[in-house]
């Protein structure tokens, strides 16, 4: 959550808003109070939008369908005024995760837990298949995880199941990896679709993973269409076997959501309703099941600091409009992409702030002109999770994005290694780590034990957070080889906390791996742009926001191989993607406080760097938020 903007409504019809909760694909999402009292989640279109001839026509169907849908696990709407000059629709607000992100954070659900799933997503089916409504995009970021039970949000491409699609021709609404082959193939959609969908979601909260793999959107969905799913790694026979059932490819041989309830029986209709992130899990075959983030590493859930409510976790949502599966059939993506390597679109750039830095620092950060952090310390729900307060459905609380997190490459061994007592609890494909959190000396210590790297012209701090501060002009931590592959369809990801102690003139890079003329990338300040940049040579991914001197501030650069893509997030919200044009193979070493240009070490850091990662795939949101 975060403060509202200066152009912000400070209210919306008669409720008073009180912040940013995020936005979603049809509008901002913000949180207000009811002339009661009552806490409320407003959705308020994008102006944009409403010029469109059919745009208030879906908002009504969207307002319809939430006003349709009752039962055990859904959210009341309490207002809606399709006809405003900007149409708003007003629900319950409701604090939960998502199940991506339960499942980013805490791994796969044991064999109890998916069964309480089970059951609360089949009775929430239920109820929206008994209102005529198809949902038709149930995936994790749609399931999230309230306190007293499930709830499955975001009724925006619900349609009924006698109505003509609402989606334009030649394209289908849903989530690759998450849709019905019905849906792929443009076929009639009926209630049995979800039932699909709700398949393959059990398997991801049981495994971890897509029951159809990963890799580019055209493969994904040709596995869903021709493939048999994978769900042997789901343990439990007969949730392997209640989840096979759910993804047969022909709908009539799919159970409904009743024969699931039936199926369950009362392990699952006793346990469905409680999924907490800090309770016990109790004893006994009789207690309900509790999904427990205790002893597992959660974060503790923040308030804001103005209203006292607490802040849901950060989640991400947005439906993706994928065209038909065919014969030179092209993908509808956000941005536009090679031709060869089509891919499914990044989560949309919604602008969160940042949570604050690691538990070691001293969480001190100045905002410009030394006044205090406003809204860089606050906390911002963005898509899922904001239409998670506005909680039109059902869901639970566990989420995670099937997208590019499994793009590995090989990561290069550095001869200096030395072991690291924590290289056992390194998290998956992290290949190096540096805390530079040193007081003394010239090794800056890999936390992962591969690649410890030697300090020249580096002062250590030892307060505002530590790190090492770099001088601008000499600086520099380099490892004695190279750490990441950097070419033609390698992934990757490098994230880094960085403060500069004066906005120069000249590009600064944080960190960088050599190649034989230059760098093969550059998480950087771009002195040109006045911007943070994620960079090859040549070509950037411009973030949105300036810099400011004397602010740690998170940097995260994606480079996504196979969908040759590059992305530029800040304090964990994407703020920039282009398409990689230029994958440069860097052989040479890592480095930190330093690019290099034209076979010499150039833009040097004027400022501070800390907690540097680097990864050998291309991160997910979820996991990009855990590093802050």
């Amino acid at each position: 959550m975060s403060a509202l903007e200066p152009d912000d409504p400070r209210s919306v019809g008669e409720y008073r808003l009180l912040g940013r909760l995020g936005s979603g694909g049809m509008g901002q999402v913000f949180l207000g109070r009811s002339p009661g009292g009552r806490l409320v989640a407003v959705k308020l279109v994008h102006a944009g939008l409403v010029a469109r001839p059919e745009f208030r026509d879906r908002f009504r169907r969207e307002v319809r369908a939430a006003r349709l849908v009752s039962g055990a696990f859904t959210a009341p709407v309490i207002d809606a005024d399709p006809d405003a000059p900007l149409p708003y629709l007003v629900t319950s607000y409701i604090a939960g995760p998502s199940l991506e992100q339960a499942v980013a954070e805490r791994g796969p659900l044991d064999a109890r837990e998916v069964t309480a799933l089970a059951a609360g997503l089949a009775e929430a089916l239920t109820s929206i298949h008994g209102a005529h409504l198809v949902h038709r995009d149930l995936k994790p970021s749609n399931v999230l995880l309230a306190e007293d039970g499930p709830r499955v949000i975001d009724f925006g491409i619900v349609r009924s199941v006698e109505a003509d699609s609402i989606t334009m021709t030649g394209q289908v609404a849903g989530s690759p990896g998450f849709m019905s082959p019905e849906q792929v193939n443009g076929d009639e959609v009926t209630v049995a679709s979800d039932v699909f969908c709700l398949g393959a979601v059990l398997a991801f909260a049981a495994t971890g993973r897509n029951p159809f793999g990963g890799g580019p959107t055209p493969a994904l969905l040709y596995r869903v269409v021709h493939s048999a799913p994978d769900v042997t790694a789901v343990g439990d026979p007969a949730l392997r076997a209640l989840v096979a059932d759910c993804l047969a490819k022909d709908p009539a041989a799919r159970p409904t959501p009743r024969a699931i309830l039936a199926r369950l029986g009362p392990q699952g209709g006793e346990s469905a309703t409680v999924l907490s992130y800090g309770g016990q899990r109790p004893p006994g075959p009789a207690a309900p099941t509790v999904l427990s983030y205790a002893g597992r590493g959660a974060p503790e859930q923040p308030a804001n600091r103005s209203t006292g409510v607490p802040l849901p976790p950060q989640a991400d949502h947005q439906p993706t409009m994928v065209a038909p599966v065919g014969p030179a059939a092209p993908v509808a993506s956000v941005a536009p992409v090679a031709p060869a390597t089509a891919v499914a679109p990044a989560d949309p750039g919604t602008r969160v702030a940042p949570a604050p830095p690691p538990a070691r620092s001293s969480g001190r950060r100045r905002a410009r002109g030394g006044g205090s952090d406003r809204s860089r310390r606050a906390f911002l729900l963005s898509g899922a999770g904001a239409l998670a307060a506005l909680g039109v459905g059902t869901g639970f609380w566990l989420n995670r994005s099937a997208a590019t997190d499994d793009d590995r490459a090989g990561g290069g061994t550095s001869p200096t290694a030395t072991p690291s007592p924590t290289a056992s609890a390194t998290p998956p494909g992290l290949v190096g780590h540096w805390p530079l959190d040193e007081t003394t000396g010239t090794v800056a210590r890999d936390a992962t034990g591969g690649h410890d790297a030697t300090a020249t012209g580096v002062t250590w701090l030892a307060e505002d957070g530590g790190g090492a501060a770099f001088d601008g002009t000499t600086g520099q931590i380099v490892t004695a080889g190279p750490v990441l592959r950097t070419g033609e369809g390698q992934s990757f990801t490098v994230a880094a906390w960085v403060r500069l102690a004066t906005v120069p003139g000249t590009f600064a890079t944080a960190v960088s791996q050599d190649a034989a003329n230059a760098s093969g990338f550059y998480l950087q300040y771009s002195s040109a742009d006045r911007r943070w940049a994620f960079s090859r040579p040549g070509l950037r991914a411009l973030g949105g926001s300036e810099p400011a001197q004397g602010v740690w501030t998170h940097l995260t650069g994606v480079c996504d191989g196979p969908g040759r893509r590059l992305r530029l997030y800040v304090d964990g919200v994407q703020e920039a993607e282009v398409e990689d044009t230029a994958p440069t193979a860097a052989d040479g070493v890592l480095a930190i406080g330093r690019a290099s240009w034209e076979g010499e070490p150039r833009d040097f850091f004027p400022g501070a760097v800390r907690d540097v990662r680097v990864f050998d795939r291309a991160l997910v949101p979820a996991r990009i938020r855990s590093l802050l």
